[in-house]
């Protein structure tokens, strides 16, 4: 396929995927992708439709939703800016972010002028289309606008209810403006394969799709393809007749479709059109290559690379030891630290977490294992234990790289005190190291900085009081905190947590820690094993029942029901 650089006005042959060409043959009015890391959905699929868009309504008004500012900035518009470049469009000459345009650049106005303060979240096209920047993050960031388009490229992290309670209704009105575009109120929702229960809703879709009526606009563009072939001024009449009719009938079939489940009740006749693509990494593997597809799976955890390239599909156990974990209930989203961001925004960064309490101190629990080493950070939130971010480092990386790691991300924390948590499995020393657990991590934090508070909870308790315990905490028992999860922060305890069964021992219910004896495979990970839901749940016994202020090391010993 061709792509007009706009930029240098010379046209370059660019290549697609499968994945890319049968997104821009269809165009749906409503499409919805799940597709892997390094599929090209950036500039093959978010690129195309956003230009796509602009070119067909001038002055029109779209939005791209993301879960909050930070993503948009630091994540979502670099990728974005990077796609448009590489159809030709470039900033400051075709498009100006974070600001209106110039006078001097003499682009066009917007049909509906943004408000003032709107426009430091905007992108102001050359001819007067804008595409406003919305956070999930600020509530009803979309109420009262009058939309003409959408992009959501963090798809797995939108709240459905809040796509369809605020975002819906205001993609709406401006009929008597654009009403000739079959891609008027149009949406795309992309993202990769989601790993909670919240960011599955789009997998739901594919429900949705008339798989006839997809194959019906795939028809037409072949059978108008017949005509486009012959140069516009040899065509004869007839044929010139067909590829306008052919035309008309594609967009016609890209915005509605029939009624894919009718109401007796209701008479409507037709839907806007929907089309549900799933694709993985392999998809792209001409312009990747074997090699980078090997690098991509030694260098990535195995749940990204089973999730985010190969989009396998995990889900939470049944009765699990954790069965009370509710994802609506313990796990959220946190605010945006602040309004505006720029395209360089650092994110990897303590100081960008909302839920972080920096004059606080920070209270900490390990697990360490020969092929993997995990921790555990949270703070007491009033009658809230508020898991902030996980952590762990695979073998040849040991405890002293985990420490570093944890330091590196919190070095900008103006209260460095952290308490420590550990129990009787971190004091053992052996004769080849003459130092414990608890001494090697309390060393290597204080090296990083931080004043450490050592806790020493003794004998962990029992699977069975462990499991009554937390089960109380996460029905809400005022007797104990109440877990929350950071969700951005903690995916790999998500998982695992949600995937930790149960068997019955000798004392009654105890951990599944069988898969523990199984090596580390990309259908086995680590970091999905019982390892750091053993790191949680020390934070959660010490935090509840050991819970001391920094500097103020209790000597008393409690004796637990186990």
């Amino acid at each position: 396929m061709e792509a007009l650089n706009s930029h240098t006005e010379s046209r370059k042959k660019k290549f697609f995927n499968r994945m890319q060409r049968e997104i821009m043959l269809v165009q749906a009015n409503k499409t919805y992708v799940v597709a892997a890391r390094g599929t090209g959905k950036s500039e093959g699929v978010d690129a195309p439709f956003v230009l796509r868009n602009v070119w067909d309504m001038p002055g029109s008004t779209g939005a791209l939703i993301s879960p909050s500012y930070a993503k948009a900035w630091g994540n979502t518009l670099p990728a974005l800016v990077n796609g448009l470049k590489m159809w030709g469009y470039y900033p400051e000459i075709h498009y100006f972010i974070g600001r209106r345009a110039p006078e001097s650049a003499n682009y066009a106005k917007p049909k509906r002028e943004p408000l003032r303060d709107a426009w430091q979240n905007a992108i102001h096209f050359w001819n007067g289309s804008v595409m406003l920047i919305l956070s999930f993050a600020n509530a009803m960031s979309a109420n009262s606008m009058s939309l003409d388009w959408i992009i959501g490229p963090e798809a797995k992290f939108l709240d459905y209810d809040k796509i369809k309670s605020e975002v819906n209704p205001a993609n709406r009105g401006n009929i008597n403006q654009f009403g000739y575009s079959p891609f008027h109120h149009s949406e795309l929702y992309s993202t990769d394969m989601p790993t909670n229960k919240g960011g599955r809703w789009i997998l739901d879709k594919r429900e949705e799709m008339s798989v006839n009526h997809i194959n019906l606009i795939k028809a037409l563009y072949a059978q108008r393809e017949k005509y486009r072939s012959i140069h516009p001024l040899k065509r004869t009449e007839w044929q010139q007749r067909q590829y306008r009719e052919l035309t008309e009938d594609i967009n016609g079939a890209r915005k509605y479709q029939p009624v894919q489940k009718p109401d007796p009740l209701n008479k409507q006749k037709r839907e806007y059109t929907l089309f549900y693509g799933e694709y993985d990494v392999l998809e792209n593997l001409e312009v990747l290559g074997e090699d980078f597809m090997w690098q991509m799976k030694r260098d990535n955890p195995p749940l990204i690379w089973r999730t985010a390239f190969l989009n396998e599909r995990l889900f939470k156990v049944e009765n699990g030891f954790y069965s009370a974990l509710d994802e609506n209930l313990h796990f959220y989203i946190p605010r945006d630290v602040k309004e505006v961001y720029g395209l360089n925004f650092d994110v990897d960064d303590c100081l960008n977490d909302d839920d972080l309490q920096t004059l606080e101190p920070l209270h900490i629990s390990f697990d360490a294992n020969a092929a993997i080493s995990s921790a555990c950070v949270a703070q007491k939130d009033g009658d809230k234990m508020r898991t902030l971010k996980s952590f762990y480092v695979k073998t040849p990386d040991k405890l002293p790289e985990l420490c570093k790691k944890i330091s590196n991300y919190y070095r900008n924390k103006i209260n460095k005190e952290i308490v420590f948590y550990f129990d009787h499995t971190f004091v053992w020393e052996t004769a080849k190291d003459d130092e414990s657990y608890a001494e090697t991590i309390t060393r290597c934090l204080r090296d990083g900085s931080f004043d450490v508070t050592e806790v020493y909870i003794g004998q962990q308790p029992r699977h069975d009081w462990r499991h009554k315990e937390i089960d109380r905490a996460l029905k809400g028992d005022t007797g104990i905190l109440f877990p929350l999860f950071n969700e951005y922060n903690n995916e790999f305890l998500k998982i695992a947590m949600e995937q930790t069964g149960v068997k019955t021992g000798k004392n009654g219910f105890e951990k599944d820690k069988s898969p523990e004896s199984k090596p580390d495979t990309p259908e086995a990970p680590d970091e999905h094993k019982t390892h750091i839901t053993d790191a949680w749940d020390t934070l959660f016994v010490g935090m509840n029942y050991f819970y001391t202020e920094p500097s103020k090391i209790t000597t008393s010993v409690m004796f637990l029901n186990k």
